[in-house]
C-alpha cells in the first residue's frame, strides 16, 4: 500500500466519502476527490477534503484542504464528527452520539449535518465557508436506535459502562432540566456511530463500532429519514432494519463498524476493528478487556432487498496486520481502495491497488 501524510490539525480524522462529479473534477485538475471528517472539532470545522492530480502515480501528488463552513446559530454546539456519506449532491456528516471514554453520553454529540457539493466546491474556489445545516437530535436518534436493537442479543452491559454511560446521562438530564431529559432510559445502550453510507433507497445505514452482539458481531442500522429530519424541525429519526455481519467478529475479538462505502446498489465495502483504542481508559475495555483485540480488516458484503434485516455474510478484502487505527475505506472509480487512518501525529491516507 501506499501511503500519503495529509497533514491535517487536529489530527484525528474519521471516514471517507467520495465527492464531486467529472465537472468540478477536471477544472480542479484532479481525477479523484474525498472528504473526511476530524472528529476533534466542531461540525463546521471537521470537513477537509483529499484530492489526487490527474494522471499522476496513484502514490504521489495527494493534497489535503481543510474546508471550514457556516452552522448559523448551531455553531458551536456540536463536536465528535464520526462518519459521512455522500448521495445526490449532498454530502451527511454524523455524530458518534456517544460520550468521552469515561463517559456520560453527551449533546454536543447528537447531531447529524449535511453540506451540498456545490457549496464546497464554491468554497475551494474563493476560500470562503461552505454552508452546512446540522439537526441537533438531543438524543433522539440514541433513542431510535436502543429502540430498533431491542430483539438484538447484545454483549452484556457491564456495571462501569452503565454507570459512566447511562446513569450518569440519565442524572445529568433530570439535575439540569434538560429539554431532552427522559430521552435515556436505564436499560438503554451507549451507542457509538462510527460509520454511514446510503442503501440503494435512501435509507442511511449507521455502522456501530459499538455495541456489539452477544457473539461479538458487527451491528448495521438503518435511518429511515434522514432528509425528513432536515425538512421538517418537529421530525424525530426512525429506525428499522438491523443487519448484523455474522461471519465478522467473534466472543474473543468482538469487532465493530469503523468505516463504510458502497458504488450503488446495495454492495458495501467496510472497514471494522475493536471496540475501542486500548490504553486510553476506555470504560468500554475497562468492562470488556476483549473489545481491544479485533484486528483491522477491510470487508465486502450485500444486504438483500426483500427482508426485515439479520445476518448476512462478508468477505475479508484485506487484513491490515499491526495497522489498528484504519478509520475509513472508500473505492474509487478503478476499484482501488483508499483508507484513512490516524497513526501517532499524523493522518495518513493509504491506497490498496488492485490488480
Amino acid at each position: 500500500m501506499h501511503e500519503t501524510d495529509l497533514h491535517l490539525e487536529p489530527n484525528e480524522a474519521s471516514d471517507l466519502c467520495r465527492v464531486f462529479g467529472p465537472e468540478v473534477l477536471d477544472r480542479h485538475g484532479w481525477d479523484r476527490a474525498f472528504v473526511t471528517v476530524l472528529d476533534e472539532a466542531t461540525a463546521e470545522d471537521a470537513l477537509a477534503l483529499l484530492f489526487h492530480t490527474a494522471g499522476a502515480p496513484l502514490d504521489d501528488e495527494w493534497s489535503a484542504m481543510r474546508v471550514f463552513a457556516d452552522a448559523g446559530v448551531h455553531a458551536g454546539k456540536t463536536e465528535d464528527a464520526e462518519a459521512c456519506a455522500s448521495r445526490d449532491g449532498y454530502v451527511y456528516v454524523v455524530g458518534s452520539q456517544f460520550g468521552k471514554k469515561a463517559g456520560p453520553l453527551a449533546a454536543k454529540r447528537s447531531w447529524i449535518a449535511r453540506v451540498s457539493e456545490q457549496s464546497l466546491a464554491e468554497a475551494v474556489d474563493t476560500g470562503g465557508r461552505a454552508t452546512l445545516e446540522v439537526v441537533r437530535l438531543r438524543f433522539t436518534l440514541h433513542r431510535a436506535i436502543n429502540d430498533a436493537l431491542a430483539d438484538v442479543e447484545l454483549l452484556s452491559m457491564g456495571e462501569l459502562e452503565r454507570q459512566a454511560y447511562v446513569d450518569a446521562t440519565i442524572a445529568i438530564g433530570e439535575q439540569k432540566a434538560k429539554r431532552w431529559a427522559g430521552t435515556v432510559l436505564p436499560t438503554d445502550r451507549p451507542v457509538n456511530i462510527e460509520a454511514a453510507e446510503f442503501r440503494a433507497d435512501g435509507k442511511l445505514l449507521l455502522g456501530l463500532r459499538y455495541p456489539v452482539t452477544a457473539d461479538g458481531h458487527p451491528i448495521l442500522v438503518e435511518l429511515e429519514n434522514v432528509d425528513e429530519l432536515f425538512d421538517d424541525p418537529n421530525a424525530v429519526p426512525r429506525c428499522g432494519k438491523v443487519w448484523v455481519l455474522g461471519d465478522v467478529g467473534s466472543v474473543e475479538a468482538p469487532a465493530g463498524f469503523r468505516g463504510l462505502d458502497t458504488h450503488g446498489g446495495d454492495r458495501f465495502d467496510a472497514v471494522v476493528g475493536d471496540l475501542d483504542a486500548s490504553g486510553k481508559s476506555a470504560t468500554v475495555l475497562e468492562d470488556h478487556p476483549e473489545g481491544s483485540n479485533a484486528a483491522s480488516e477491510h470487508v465486502r458484503f450485500e444486504l438483500p432487498g426483500a427482508t426485515s434485516g439479520g445476518v448476512v455474510s462478508a468477505k475479508v478484502v484485506h487484513h491490515f496486520g499491526d495497522i489498528r487505527r484504519v478509520e475509513g475505506v472508500a473505492v474509487d472509480h478503478e476499484g482501488h481502495a483508499h483508507y484513512v487512518i490516524d497513526e501517532e501525529g499524523h493522518v495518513a491516507l493509504r491506497t490498496l491497488v488492485f490488480d
